[in-house]
């Protein structure tokens, strides 16, 4: 299980991906769950506010994920979290399969 902690005042977000699946928690309250392998985007409102967390498998130097927090539209931080090992493994799996179709048609 990888995660990630964003921090606004005295609130506590944590972004957790095990596997398949990604939950995030509001001040240790699970808020939203999604099954995810390259990324998703997580909607909830507390106390009239509108968050999102909004995550995207990234190749930047190396394979992670990348994790924005919004409030209310506005971006407040982003972070970068290592990708798993599903998640890694079946990009590697899937880029394999494409070269060597790519070999196939040249």
């Amino acid at each position: 299980m990888t995660t990630t902690n964003f921090t606004l005042n005295d609130t506590a977000i944590t972004v957790y991906q095990n596997g398949l699946e990604e939950t995030i928690t509001f001040n240790g309250k699970s808020v939203s769950k999604k099954s995810a392998l390259f990324g998703t985007r997580h909607e909830f409102t507390i106390e009239n506010d509108n968050y999102e967390v909004i995550t995207a498998f990234d190749y930047a130097g190396r394979w992670d994920n990348k994790v924005q927090f919004r409030k209310n539209g506005k971006l407040l931080e982003e972070k970068r979290m290592q990708a798993g090992f599903l998640t890694q493994t079946a990009a590697i799996i899937i880029l394999s399969i494409a070269i060597i179709l790519l070999l196939k048609i040249f």
